[in-house]
């Protein structure tokens, strides 16, 4: 049996259907955009129609107007929005991120302010970790939150951030105690009409120009005490209990990326003629995509492995690690043989070969370098053969 089948087939009705509902999304309005930059106000208008499919509220509470649907549903969305539009899906996950964040948190004024217009499209999300001078030392940040009261005072510079370019509404973490360490840092709601807020211009980052990867400074925000969505204390802990599933929805994307781009070369080898044969007729042709085949399905077993660990509620540190090092490692370079299988006509706009390939670049910075996830999972094998010994 197909692999993606049998794991889909695992899934509920309703949750088979929200990736019915992606498929089809991706080929009505991802699939014939053009391999060029394209308008931010365009990239919006497709995120506020995939939000009202209900594609931004997948893991929300039912009770909050989501699907109340698992990990491994997100994860299968992404990948077949990827197909087409990596930064497409990436944008839209990290939207819904923040929708179901909030949702979670049990207070009821928050889902009627923020989450039910971010639910239908009419406002915007994004979770702001990264610093200009600290990325994946995500416990050096700079920013500082001050309590004054009756509110908090936030200063500092954000950057990096999917969604900055054009979000409304932002999960932000502060210190707000240095000396406290990690133990120090809570979790803000900040809106982007809050005094205080200014919006740093988007980075032109050619391919991945949906993601709307930004910044902004906070000079003295001023923030309610209402709107701490983590206290201190609790905001580190609850920033990296969702790192494992940036992981592998990153992951899921590069696959997505290369099944797209494994059915275009073979496609195109399969009807262009060379030497009076189809290309398919040539040994290190064949042989080439052969490898990328066995890369797509080794991705795919990982990112899968990662999803049904997360949902089963078992440690997923190493799977989702592994799951993204191998797709960060192996993405490009099997892109890159798909586009070689179709030469220069793989460079065309009508095929989505090289925006696929400056997005896998791209995911090797987010979510935790490769660098990153070899300290990771070399700290979990010391854990396992030499700490437990």
């Amino acid at each position: 049996m197909d692999l993606t089948a049998e794991f889909d087939g695992r899934l509920s009705p309703n949750e088979q259907k929200l990736i019915d509902v992606a498929r089809q999304f991706a080929n009505d309005h991802l699939k014939s955009r053009e391999n060029t930059a394209y308008a931010q106000d365009h990239h919006q208008a497709l995120l506020a129609l995939a939000s009202q499919s209900g594609l931004a509220g997948m893991e929300v509470p039912a009770a909050a107007g989501g699907a109340d649907a698992s990990f491994s549903t997100r994860m299968r969305v992404c990948e077949e929005l990827a197909r087409y539009d990596a930064a497409f899906a990436f944008s839209l996950v990290n939207h819904h991120n923040v929708i179901s964040r909030i949702a979670v948190s049990g207070q009821s004024s928050f889902c009627q302010k923020w989450v039910k217009p971010m639910l239908h499209g009419e406002h915007f999300g994004c979770t702001a970790m990264s610093e200009p001078q600290s990325g994946s030392d995500f416990s050096a940040m700079h920013t500082t939150a001050t309590h004054t009261g009756m509110e908090w005072r936030l200063n500092g510079e954000k950057a990096w951030i999917a969604n900055a370019a054009f979000a409304d509404t932002f999960l932000v973490y502060a210190q707000t105690d240095p000396s406290a360490g990690i133990k120090g840092i809570a979790g803000f709601v900040v809106l982007a009409s809050d005094k205080g807020f200014i919006r740093q211009p988007a980075f032109n980052l050619p391919g991945i120009e949906g993601m709307g990867v930004g910044g902004f400074t906070l000079d003295n925000c001023v923030v309610p005490a209402d709107r701490v969505l983590y206290p201190p204390g609790t905001g580190f802990m609850s920033a990296m209990q969702g790192v494992n599933r940036a992981r592998i929805h990153v992951a899921a994307i590069n696959t997505g990326m290369l099944d797209a781009s494994l059915e275009a070369a073979i496609s195109y080898a399969h009807t262009r003629q060379a030497f009076g044969q189809s290309l398919l007729e040539f040994q290190g042709l064949r042989w080439s995509l052969a490898d990328v085949a066995t890369q797509l399905q080794a991705m795919r077993l990982m990112t899968y492995s990662g999803a049904r660990a997360i949902d089963t509620g078992a440690d997923a540190q190493n799977a989702a690690a592994m799951a993204k090092k191998y797709a960060n490692d192996q993405a490009a370079g099997a892109i890159a043989s798909c586009m070689q299988a179709m030469g220069a006509v793989g460079l065309l706009p009508q095929y989505p070969l090289t925006r696929h390939l400056s997005c896998a670049r791209a995911l090797c910075y987010t979510d935790g370098t490769p660098e990153m996830m070899n300290e990771r999972i070399s700290h979990l094998l010391r854990k396992k053969y030499i700490d437990a010994a």
